[in-house]
């Protein structure tokens, strides 16, 4: 055990180590990811209501949805993929989490919405083809190390339509000045988020400056199992994120604030970004 907290507290590389997809497979994880996916009052996993449709009113008034083909990365339950739905669009939505794809159908099910759901990994899976736009909302992208960027990118150009956009956020530089690193250690840490009965969770917080980079790490020690979870978050620049879609063949349209839709001015809040696939 002296070992394993030795460990805890030590920088790992960045982005050396992954354990993401524990958060949307673990059966009991999951459908706590799930309830805060569908939470009005919080902000954890999800936006909340009125958030959520001022980024999609925002995609409707800037490109139009109406019968345009939209693939909805990371859908999650579905609460993007509906409201563009109901604008009209022809939504695919793709998420790795089984338990929110149930959720997802059953709900678009229940409105009469005709939305495709599918199981996958959006890294390494096939992705639709000639999109109109790709969405991948509430900071995905952040989570990526550079070269799973660029890859993402790269696959997400082979979606696209020539012309075609795609829409996303990612939490700002300002943002990283507010974080701070930190050690926490509690009896069923989170409100017993990690696990169903009786453990001991550790929170490590990791600064990576240069990078202006954070690592969450966590340490849930139960009775008959110890687990490791990294959560990385990478904060940007405008100039940052122009500059990565430049290379993989984007050319960005516009940095908007994800609260009044309006140009985004520099300040301790995420923002969005519009870009279009360059034509060859």
């Amino acid at each position: 055990m002296y070992a394993r907290l030795k460990n805890l507290v030590e920088h790992p590389e960045p982005f050396s180590v992954y354990s993401a997809a524990e958060l949307w497979t673990d059966e009991y994880v999951s459908a706590r990811m799930l309830e805060l996916h569908l939470d009005p009052a919080s902000d954890m996993a999800s936006r909340r209501p009125e958030a959520i449709d001022n980024i999609v009113r925002w995609i409707e008034t800037r490109l139009g949805l109406a019968g345009k083909a939209v693939c909805d990365l990371g859908c999650g339950p579905g609460l993007y993929a509906e409201r563009m739905a109901m604008h009209g669009a022809m939504v695919t939505g793709l998420d790795i989490s089984e338990r929110s794809l149930v959720h997802a159908r059953h709900a678009a099910a229940k409105k009469r919405l005709s939305i495709a759901y599918r199981h996958a990994d959006y890294l390494k899976d096939m992705l639709p083809a000639k999109q109109h736009i790709v969405t991948l909302i509430y900071g995905d992208f952040c989570v990526l190390s550079p070269q799973q960027r660029r890859s993402l990118l790269e696959r997400i150009r082979v979606m696209l339509r020539p012309g075609g956009h795609l829409v996303f956020d990612v939490f700002s530089r300002p943002q990283f000045g507010q974080a701070a690193e930190e050690f926490r250690c509690e009896r069923r840490l989170m409100n017993g988020f990690w696990a169903e009965g009786d453990y001991f969770g550790f929170k490590v917080t990791h600064l990576y400056p240069e990078q202006h980079l954070t690592l969450d790490r966590y340490l849930i020690v139960e009775p008959a199992r110890v687990r490791d979870i990294y959560n990385w978050m990478q904060y940007f620049t405008p100039d940052e994120i122009k500059a990565e879609l430049n290379d993989a063949g984007f050319t960005v349209a516009e940095i908007f604030d994800l609260e009044s839709g309006k140009r985004w001015m520099e300040r301790a809040a995420p923002f969005g970004v519009l870009a279009r696939r360059i034509a060859e």
